[in-house]
């Protein structure tokens, strides 16, 4: 302790104002975007195998939605008929 006594500098720190400004330094690259945004002339139908694909698909759901309300009804009807019987 005694060391580290005699080699510090005992005083009060000052600080000054300056007369020059900082800047933060800018970077220099700017980036320009390429495309400016969505094109408003986009085909709206680009390939047409896309829309076969998609009406296969729709009326396999809808022969779907018909085959579950058919077995839905089915069940319906038959759980009232048990339910009449049991009384």
């Amino acid at each position: 302790m005694v060391l580290a006594g005699a080699f510090t500098v005992a005083g009060t720190a000052t600080a000054t104002a300056s007369e020059h400004a900082y800047v933060a330094a800018q970077p220099t690259d700017t980036v320009t975007p390429s495309v400016t945004g969505p094109d408003i002339d986009a085909p709206q139908q680009t390939d047409p195998t896309v829309a076969s694909e998609t009406k296969k698909k729709l009326w396999i759901g809808g022969i779907a939605l018909v085959l579950f309300a058919l077995v839905y009804l089915r069940n319906r009807k038959r759980w009232t008929n048990w339910r009449k019987s049991r009384k």
